[in-house]
């Protein structure tokens, strides 16, 4: 039951990512032209796990609510993180939803996280991380005016992209039931594990679960099934340049999202929603490198002419 359940949520969480264009590269594209909308409910999203908490007081919620004190691995991690999302022009989840649409050359980025993964680890610096007290609950008032401030930029700062909008509060509510019912629901988590299993041979652990394989196929499934069908198309034509842009930006994405403990689609779903400081921490940096690597691309494609 409660399988099934998490499988029909992941085919609807591909699909609303799709749909709703859901990226943090543009949404601070829209904060530069003076939009906040789309950023503001995608920061806010998270905050919708603690609507539905109530009604997942029989799953352990200890497991997915993980905090940590702010620290330069956030800072560090974040802003890598964002520069390189700017340069892949997408972050964690518009990555595998461009790949939906047959934007091949995001293969490299994916490969590109894979390194950047492997050679955090290959370094082995001596990071410190503070664990804090996993026992959380936000104070009401500081609930209901997040999810105010989602509502007010729905209806007041968005005026034509009201549904658009409305499909991230709705996708942020899914991402926290998945959350609680699978911890380690993300695609690029799975991608980090499978990855770095044959590293840890000398660990005991597990390779991923079926159910997290299924989960990950099926948010991609969705993400197909939305993408947008306009007849026939060429295949993308295979340029060295691009593909070597997005393998390097990926480096940089996987090694950020390594030192901050998680891309930006952890940070909002399930860390933020946590009160984790390192979370808040690594989205600010997020948000930050993302625009500076949108000011450093206009800069260099305005000298190029």
């Amino acid at each position: 039951m409660v399988l099934g359940v998490t499988l029909v949520l992941a085919v609807l969480l591909g699909w609303l990512a799709q749909r709703t264009g859901l990226c943090m590269v543009r949404a601070v594209q829209g904060l530069r032209m003076w939009r906040p909308g789309l950023l503001l409910t995608i920061l806010g999203c998270g905050a919708w796990f603690w609507m539905i908490s109530p009604w997942l007081v029989h799953f352990p919620l200890g497991d997915v609510l993980m905090r940590h004190a702010a620290g330069w691995p956030f800072v560090l991690g974040g802003g890598l993180f964002g520069l390189a999302a700017a340069v892949n022009h997408g972050c964690s989840i518009s990555t595998l939803s461009a790949l939906a649409r047959g934007q091949w050359h995001m293969l490299a980025t994916i490969a590109g996280w894979v390194l950047g993964w492997w050679l955090l680890y290959w370094l082995s610096p001596d990071i410190p991380y503070t664990t804090l007290n996993a026992t959380f609950a936000p104070a009401w008032w500081a609930v209901m005016g997040v999810v105010a401030l989602s509502l007010l930029a729905i209806w007041r700062l968005s005026p034509g992209h009201r549904r658009i909008y409305a499909g991230v509060v709705v996708f942020g509510a899914i991402g926290g039931v998945l959350g609680a019912l699978e911890p380690h629901w993300s695609p690029s988590q799975l991608i980090r594990d499978v990855a770095q299993r044959p590293l840890m041979e000398h660990m005991p652990i597990d390779w991923p679960s079926v159910s997290r394989v299924l989960i990950s196929v099926l948010i991609v499934a969705g993400m197909m099934a939305a993408a947008p069908r306009r007849g026939r198309k060429e295949p993308e034509p295979f340029m060295v340049a691009r593909w070597m842009k997005h393998l390097v930006a990926g480096v940089g994405m996987g090694g950020g999202a390594a030192l901050a403990l998680g891309g930006n689609d952890l940070q909002l779903l399930i860390a933020l929603p946590a009160g984790s400081p390192g979370a808040v921490v690594a989205l600010l940096f997020m948000i930050l490198g993302i625009w500076l690597g949108l000011v450093l691309e206009e800069r260099f494609i305005q000298r190029s002419r």
